[in-house]
């Protein structure tokens, strides 16, 4: 780890001189097209990591202002193996009278990637005979004003995205993702804060490689580093109606953790149909609901730890997915027997 640090500051400093110039204010006003363009930058104490190992024992969940690693390792000197999941919290923008949000862009800087630790490799995980490069995964979130141990699984999920790929991650690199969609719907619910969650598909093949991509964890707003949301206001001349809230849909499991039944809420900003499929962690379908909704916004499900079959599962963790129209949403369970 000391070598992938080492080399991880000297990145840091390249980088830091190749962008030197581009780091002035970020607000800047463009009268003739009348938008105001800004950014957000993650808050410091609600922006960090969660370490755990498997089942979700949580070692460590800290903010920190340095490198976020979003994947798994072995510590030697331990003998155990660790995964990562990274968290950002942004607060929200002001939008002035008269101007309504046209779009926004989630900015990260990522530093590094190591796979089977081999510094440079895109992260591999390996189960069994075969082997995957897991995918870049952010959620859109909401686990409130204190971060901690608790908010390793998120009680509601509100959308789910592909944030890099195998092939397309090169760092050191800006990566770029549109949360127009998700500060519509923070600002549409009156919620304080814009919260995600990223993690490696899969989080871990809990061997003894380390597997993670590094990324930029600062708050400091004219550092490269800092996650950042670029936003532009517009001053309303669009069709769209900014009042009207956008489609939403949510899952809840509660108990959760669960030995007996878990009731799966879901809750929809229209009524209709919604299909609730049950994955455990080798994407292998276990159970599968339908529920019509009546004229009911909200609907439940109750799942008691069994297969199509009747069979119960083993203990673990398991993905609840509803869908619903065009919309999905997921959220993860602890099955314990």
């Amino acid at each position: 780890m000391k070598r992938i640090l080492l080399v991880l500051a000297i990145c840091e400093l390249l980088v830091s001189f190749l962008y030197a110039g581009d780091m002035g204010s970020s607000r800047s006003y463009a009268a003739k097209e009348a938008v105001i363009v800004d950014s957000l930058i993650a808050v410091d104490q609600l922006s960090g990591s969660i370490f755990y190992q498997q089942n979700y024992v949580t070692v460590d969940a800290n903010w920190m202002e340095d490198a976020m690693y979003l994947g798994d390792y072995y510590d030697m000197g331990w003998m155990v193996h660790f995964a990562c999941i990274g968290y950002l919290s942004f607060e929200l923008p002001i939008i002035p009278e008269g101007y309504q949000l046209s779009i926004a862009r989630l900015v990260i800087y990522v530093f590094s990637t190591t796979g089977n630790s081999y510094l440079g490799g895109y992260p591999v995980f390996n189960n069994g005979s075969t082997a995957t490069y897991p995918d870049g995964i952010l959620e859109h979130i909401d686990y409130g004003n204190i971060f901690n141990s608790n908010d390793v699984i998120p009680t509601s999920i509100y959308g789910s995205y592909t944030l890099f790929r195998h092939g397309s991650l090169v760092p050191p690199c800006l990566i770029s993702y549109d949360v127009t969609d998700c500060l519509l719907s923070d600002l549409a619910n009156n919620r304080s804060l814009s919260q995600y969650r990223i993690y490696l598909q899969g989080f871990s093949d809990w061997d003894a490689w380390d597997d993670f991509v590094a990324i930029g964890l600062y708050s400091i707003p004219n550092s490269i580093y800092s996650p950042k949301i670029h936003y532009t206001l517009s001053d309303g001349t669009s069709n769209n109606d900014p009042t009207i809230p956008p489609t939403l849909l949510t899952i809840s499991c509660y108990p959760n953790p669960f030995s007996d039944i878990s009731t799966i809420t879901v809750k929809a900003s229209e009524p209709g149909y919604s299909k609730l499929k049950i994955y455990n962690t080798k994407g292998q379908l276990v159970r599968t609901y339908s529920n019509n909704g009546g004229n009911s916004g909200e609907q439940t499900f109750n799942w008691d730890g069994r297969d199509y079959a009747g069979k119960q599962v083993s203990g673990g963790i398991y993905l609840a997915v509803v869908e619903a129209g065009k919309n999905t949403a997921r959220s993860k369970i602890l099955y314990v027997k």
